[in-house]
């Protein structure tokens, strides 16, 4: 059902808001407010932010799709690269990627990571998913997922830790099953431990002095044990987490890449000593580091995330394109 239908009965000062929105929006197509004093009307697009709708955004690297909301939840699927970031919420698309970073143990990043792994099994796919996460939690994470194991009635006999690699900063590794992906991750500034992540692409390129060579020449060099290659590490999509602005430009290599998804909780003058508090970004802190960084910025798309629920979709617009340099305006893309 494609209308929206809107009913509301005015008691004195409290009222009680329905809205019905079409069905296809998801599990919470029916949201209901009561007791809403001062009969102040609620903002009827403000709070319908439903995690299993999904956004999607075309890359130079990938399609990426996902959802991502300051405490419901984020997870952002990059197919093409068989690479997920966070996962706070498992629909169907996230079963075939093989490969998930987990930023932090926040519960609306963490929670449905042993969701994914039981739906691949249940589902039939046999190649264990790795999930890759800080070092500091990995301990955490296996005494939690064995926890929740046996509240679900598994028997120790039939336990099994999925496949968990811990991730320690500024060290390159390539994925399990993708050995022209490298991953490295390195530290963000959050409220708890949390980490970011670039993506490479890795190939072998001719060194320049051999690159007038005939192929004849080249098999030569090749028998008598010359190496004749390179290696080449390409920076394709980085991921900041949940940090504080300042975390990009302490790691400001993440602009050399080709796509910088970062999280842009609060937006609203006022409320910078909040957004430092709660350990995320605010809208001044990409700016400035827009402003500050300028020419040397690579990156084709810069996807803003994680926005505090609080926001509706027009007014993230709006202040986006209020404050974001005109020079920059084309990169941006509000993951939204």
């Amino acid at each position: 059902m494609r209308n929206l239908i809107e009913s509301s009965r005015q008691d004195d000062n409290d009222f009680i808001h329905y809205l019905d929105i079409p069905a296809s929006a998801g599990i919470f197509s029916f949201i209901f407010f009561a007791k809403l004093s001062g009969g102040k009307k609620v903002n009827e697009n403000k709070y319908i932010h439903n995690a299993l709708r999904q956004i999607h955004v075309d890359t130079p690297c990938s399609p990426i799709s996902g959802f991502s909301i300051s405490g419901l939840a984020t997870y952002i699927q990059i197919p093409e690269l068989d690479f997920c970031i966070d996962m706070g919420e498992c629909p169907l698309s996230a079963i075939p990627i093989d490969h998930v970073f987990l930023t932090h143990a926040h519960g609306d990043h963490a929670r449905c990571l042993m969701r994914h792994h039981s739906l691949r099994k249940m589902m039939g796919v046999e190649r264990d998913s790795v999930y890759y996460m800080p070092k500091c939690v990995s301990e955490y994470a296996k005494a939690w997922i064995k926890a929740e194991a046996l509240f679900e009635g598994v028997s120790d006999a039939k336990f099994r830790y999925p496949e968990i690699e811990p991730v320690s900063a500024n060290e390159l590794q390539f994925l399990r099953y993708r050995k022209d992906l490298a991953l490295e991750a390195f530290e963000v500034k959050h409220s708890i431990s949390a980490m970011g992540g670039t993506l490479y692409f890795y190939k072998k390129k001719l060194k320049d002095e051999f690159l007038g060579k005939t192929p004849t020449e080249i098999i030569e060099l090749r028998k008598n044990g010359v190496e004749i290659t390179r290696e080449v590490y390409e920076p394709l999509i980085s991921f900041m987490g949940d940090c504080l602005g300042e975390s990009l430009l302490d790691n400001s290599r993440v602009f050399q890449s080709k796509v910088l998804i970062t999280e842009c909780t609060f937006l609203d003058d006022g409320e910078e000593a909040m957004s430092k508090k709660k350990g995320h970004s605010h809208l001044k802190d990409i700016v400035n580091a827009l402003n500050e960084l300028d020419d040397e910025i690579k990156c084709e798309k810069i996807i803003l995330s994680h926005f505090s629920m609080k926001y509706s979709e027009r007014h993230i617009r709006e202040m986006l394109d209020k404050a974001i340099p005109d020079k920059f305006k084309e990169r941006i893309v509000a993951f939204v």
